[in-house]
C-alpha cells in the first residue's frame, strides 16, 4: 500500500511556537537525509495518526507531499509522543534515495502458540526488533516467525534471520525468544511455604 503524506514547511521552532501548531493541528517535525540539508516541517495530525494506524507503525515508504516544494520518498525514523498522554510531539523523516541502503528497526511478530507452553512451559520475548541495513525496496515492514514446534529448551536467534538482501545488524547470538521450564511443583510448595512462615512471624513475633 502507498501512503502520502501532507507537509508544509516551517522556520520558527521553539517549544511556544510547537505548542501553536499543535493546537492547530498540525506536528513538529523534521527531515534529513544523505547528502540534503536537514528542512524543518509540519504535517497534519489527523492524517499522520491515520496513517499510524493503517501501517502499524511498521516500516514503509511515504510520499511527503511539502507545499511549495515538490515531493520527497521517506520512511518515518522517529517518533516522540508525550509520556503523560501519549500525544504526538515530533516526527522524523528520513529521505530515502533509490539504491541506497538504510538503517531501520523492524518489528519481530511470533505466531503461533509452541508446544512448550501447551506442555506447562513458558514463552519469554527478549526481542521485540532488530536493526537492519537495506536498500528501501528490500526493507522487511517486520519479521515473523511461526514458533508453533518450538518445545520447552528451543529458542530463536538473531542469527535465525534469514532475508535475502537484508543485513541484520545485532549480535547474531541474541536471542529473541526462548521457551523456559514452568515453575516445578515444588518449588510452589516452597515458596507457599517461606509465605506462610512470614505471616505466623507476623502475628507472633520473632521465631528462634
Amino acid at each position: 500500500m502507498e501512503y502520502t503524506l501532507t507537509a508544509r514547511p516551517r522556520e520558527k521552532k521553539g517549544k511556544e511556537y510547537a505548542k501553536k501548531l499543535r493546537r492547530e493541528g498540525w506536528i513538529p517535525a523534521i527531515m534529513y537525509g544523505r547528502g540534503e540539508e536537514n528542512t524543518l516541517i509540519s504535517i497534519n495530525t489527523h492524517e499522520f495518526e491515520t496513517f499510524f494506524r493503517k501501517s502499524h507503525g511498521e516500516n514503509v515508504i511515504v510520499t511527503l507531499k511539502i507545499e511549495g516544494n515538490g515531493a520527497k520518498k521517506v520512511i518515518v525514523k522517529d517518533i516522540q509522543r508525550d509520556p503523560v498522554y501519549g500525544k504526538l510531539e515530533h516526527v522524523d523523516f528520513q529521505i530515502i534515495h533509490e539504491g541506497e541502503k538504510i538503517v531501520a528497526s523492524v518489528p519481530i511478530i511470533l505466531n503461533g502458540t509452541p508446544k512448550g507452553v501447551k506442555e506447562g512451559g513458558v514463552l519469554e520475548q527478549n526481542l521485540k526488533e532488530v536493526q537492519v541495513r537495506a536498500i528501501p525496496a528490500k526493507l522487511p515492514p517486520h519479521i515473523e516467525f511461526n514458533i508453533e514446534n518450538l518445545e520447552i529448551g528451543d529458542m530463536i536467534k538473531v542469527e535465525d534471520i534469514k532475508i535475502d538482501g537484508v543485513e541484520v545488524l545485532d549480535d547474531p547470538e541474541e536471542i529473541i525468544c526462548v521457551i523456559h521450564h514452568g515453575r516445578k511443583e515444588e518449588e510452589i510448595t516452597t515458596t507457599e511455604g517461606e509465605g506462610e512462615v512470614t505471616e505466623k512471624q507476623e502475628e507472633g513475633g520473632e521465631t528462634e
